[in-house]
Order: C-alpha cells, then sequence, then structure tokens
C-alpha cells in the first residue's frame, strides 16, 4: 500500500478512538479517569477537531476507495464534537450545570 492510503487509514482510525472518547466522555464515565468534566469535555473537543483537520487533509489524497472509512469517521468525528461542544456550552452558559 502508498503512503497516502496508509494516511487516510490511519486518521480514520485515530477518528474513531477519538470519536468514542468524545462520545463516552460526554454521556457516561471517563469522569473516573479525569474527575475534571469541563477539561474532560474541552479535551475530547480538541482531539476531534485535530482528528477531523487530519482526515480531511489525508482524504483529499488518497485512493477513491479509502473515501468510505474516511466518510464513515468523520460522521462519527462529528457526532463526538456535537457532544462534546453542546455539553460543553451548556455548562459554561448554566450556573451549577456540572
Amino acid at each position: 500500500m502508498r503512503r497516502e492510503q496508509w494516511s487516510v487509514l490511519g486518521w480514520s482510525l485515530i477518528g474513531f478512538v477519538v470519536s468514542w472518547y468524545a462520545l463516552v466522555g460526554a454521556v457516561q464515565t471517563v469522569y473516573r479517569w479525569f474527575p475534571h468534566e469541563p477539561a474532560t469535555l474541552l479535551f475530547g473537543f480538541v482531539l476531534t477537531v485535530i482528528s477531523l483537520v487530519g482526515l480531511v487533509r489525508s482524504a483529499k489524497r488518497g485512493p477513491w476507495w479509502c473515501l468510505v472509512p474516511a466518510t464513515v469517521s468523520i460522521i462519527a468525528v462529528a457526532l463526538g464534537l456535537v457532544a462534546d461542544s453542546t455539553i460543553l456550552l451548556l455548562g459554561l452558559t448554566i450556573p451549577g450545570f456540572y
């Protein structure tokens, strides 16, 4: 496999892991690892943005068949980004939310 193919597949895998962390951090118990909820959400938000940028850049250079895992990963990352940013913004605007 060429380098571009490995790049797209690698970023897709990173995107799946980051989206899992963002979604679990938003709705379940990542708080056992990091007890500070805003920091957990911000960390997930930053990781999703980084992986989204990496996915888009690598998907442009990759072959057409690599677009399938990249698209699925982009959708998962976008869901994690929306979940983390929504809860983070609600917590910052509503006193006592966390």
